[in-house]
């Protein structure tokens, strides 16, 4: 008996005539990118990979992918476990993937980031499938910002308790796979704000200005940038069904956004500018 799309939301699930018919019916990319690094001494090394894939299955009511595992880490290179990809590597990378779907016929791509320095290079990405396809629209999203109009309310640690391997970073986790969390290993590690304008918070969101130094410059040596200690998998399993509901509202927005021909207003251009006299 042949199974439906239903059954077949992941990729590597489906046969070739399967994601084919899931492009014609214009299901929506959901690419998970995410990072391999340290997360202190109490939370596993796929941290950001396990969130984000966790995430787009659950929001899959179009199309998944296997996940980006890893991402632009120099940073945290002091820290065993952590893997790096140059940032060139990685924009030519995600965007051969992205590029890949869009040629099979797939019209919306949504990078869904699990790890903070792959951002700036997912927004650059989505930009660039968008130039470079007249049908075609991407964007990017880092997941934190999904729960950011709850996060107030769910978390307890005060601006800089939710930045890395922290509070809810761990009660993520804790909600997906509490075995793997070593509590009694959590241990706060709440930076000192290095300026009125340089500061990071998942929930909170960052300072006005983006700053990234070495992780060993600045960290006690734990790996932690917040307070774990306050995770709960009570925390971290509204901080999922929250987020899960949100990528799915954006996701059916996204379908429905209108794709408007190019114009060419420059001299070599044929389209006329009403807000040039006389074009």
């Amino acid at each position: 008996m042949s199974r439906s799309h239903s059954d077949h939301a992941l990729l590597e699930n489906m046969t070739w005539p399967q994601a084919r018919e899931a492009a014609v019916a214009g299901r929506i990319v959901l690419i998970p990118v995410g990072a391999i690094e340290q997360h202190g001494p109490h939370l596993p090394v796929d941290v950001d990979n396990r969130i984000v894939t966790w995430l787009c299955d659950e929001a899959a009511r179009r199309m998944s992918v296997p996940p980006i595992h890893y991402g632009f880490n120099v940073h945290n290179m002091g820290f065993p476990g952590t893997v790096s990809v140059e940032m060139q590597n990685f924009i030519g990378y995600v965007g051969d993937v992205g590029r890949s779907f869009v040629r099979q016929g797939h019209e919306r791509v949504v990078l869904v980031n699990g790890h903070g320095s792959n951002s700036m290079l997912c927004a650059l990405i989505a930009r660039e499938l968008v130039n470079g396809s007249d049908t075609a629209l991407a964007a990017s999203i880092d997941h934190w910002t999904l729960a950011s109009d709850i996060g107030e309310d769910v978390r307890d640690s005060p601006r800089g308790g939710t930045a890395h391997a922290c509070e809810y970073e761990t009660s993520w986790y804790m909600h997906l796979d509490p075995d793997a969390v070593d509590m009694e290993t959590a241990v706060p590690d709440m930076l000192a704000e290095r300026s009125s304008f340089v500061w990071v918070d998942l929930l909170s969101g960052d300072g006005p200005v983006t700053f990234i130094d070495d992780w060993t410059r600045i960290s006690n040596g734990s790996g932690v940038e917040g307070d774990p200690a306050t995770a709960t998998a009570a925390k971290g399993r509204m901080f999922a069904e929250h987020e899960v509901a949100q990528l799915i509202a954006f996701a059916e927005e996204f379908r429905d956004f209108k794709v408007s021909p190019r114009r060419n207003y420059t001299a070599r251009g044929k389209d006329s500018n009403p807000w040039i006299v006389g074009a």
